[in-house]
């Protein structure tokens, strides 16, 4: 039975390895200096990482941002709502095609009333197509795609917009 909880502070370098091992392809923009920025933010409570155990292995992880700590790039998507940033949602290889983002984003969908949220936002590679259908899965609607040459760098280098709305 997979588990599903918060990280612990003294779990987080065993999980930006986890995150770089089963979340780097072509698909994933993952800057080593963008992660550990993520990193931080958890370990200073402004955002927060949960992860997915089967029988104490993690299994799948999700980082999303507090709404106090939305990226300024993405206030233009939340129109001036209290917003989670879902930055990663990544699956053990092992694991993928099981469910397992899917109820990352659920169970984080979930929390966002804790904090004061009325939408949640994740993006992803426009020709993402697993990404795609987990989001769908857990409820996401598509709000924008754009050419995104800093981060995308196969396929149509677009990046997809997806909210949630709690309301």
């Amino acid at each position: 039975m997979t588990e599903y909880r918060l990280a612990k502070p003294v779990e987080l370098e065993t999980l930006k390895v986890f995150l770089f091992h089963h979340g780097a392809n072509p698909w994933n923009y993952l800057p080593q200096e963008g992660v550990d920025s993520e990193f931080l933010l958890v370990a200073s409570g402004q955002a927060s990482a949960l992860v997915a155990y089967n029988e104490k292995q993690p299994v799948g992880l999700g980082i999303f941002y507090h709404p106090q700590a939305l990226p300024n790039h993405y206030l233009q998507f939340s129109q001036g709502r209290s917003a989670i940033y879902i930055a990663e949602v990544v699956v053990h290889q092992d694991y993928s095609g099981r469910g397992i983002g899917t109820s990352l984003l659920k169970n984080i969908i979930q929390r966002a009333p804790t904090f004061s949220a009325d939408i949640l936002l994740v993006d992803r590679h426009a020709e993402n197509a697993g990404s795609a259908g987990m989001m769908k899965k857990a409820g996401f609607k598509e709000l924008s795609t754009f050419v995104d040459l800093d981060r995308r760098e196969v396929g149509n280098r677009s990046t997809t917009v997806l909210v949630y709305d709690l309301s």
